[in-house]
């Protein structure tokens, strides 16, 4: 029995997507498409929840690769929240990872733009040295001027 009876239109703006969004979730396999009913697809309840958990778990960085091992993790575990909450705590850790090399960039061009700043214009900005100095290097081991 299918509550809530919606077309593919209903449920994309409902569920706050593009039909494009929700036929390519189909083509993915992260929500069945259903069975004609008259002219339309008719979705139930169950394909709102799951269009509306894929796009709450993209916003926080899984990808759907890792949508569809949940739901599909989802349909035979009596313990789904187990599953999701290891799924956000990995993507915690890579969130973690990506913050340090972050900062560790942003420390190393904000040194750049203090010593670039630092320099008299005749001294050249520090990256034009770096590459003019690589372009000489190359001019002497190929020969060419």
């Amino acid at each position: 029995m299918i509550t809530g009876k919606r077309t593919i239109g209903k449920l994309a703006l409902e569920a706050g997507v593009g039909v494009e969004t929700i036929r390519y979730y189909e083509r993915r396999g992260l929500l069945e498409q259903p069975a004609r009913r008259g002219a339309a697809r008719v979705y139930g309840d169950e394909a709102l929840w799951r269009v509306r958990y894929v796009k709450v778990a993209q916003n926080w960085g899984l990808s759907l690769r890792e949508m569809k091992m949940l739901l599909a993790g989802a349909e035979c575990s009596p313990n789904f929240c187990a599953s999701i909450r290891a799924a956000a705590s990995k993507r915690i850790d890579a969130i973690d990872t990506e913050m340090t090399r972050l900062a560790s960039q942003r420390a190393e061009l904000s040194t750049f733009v203090s010593t670039c700043a630092a320099k008299a214009d005749a001294d050249r900005c520090p990256i034009f040295q770096r590459i003019n100095r690589a372009d000489q290097k190359n001019t002497r081991s190929t020969g060419r001027l």
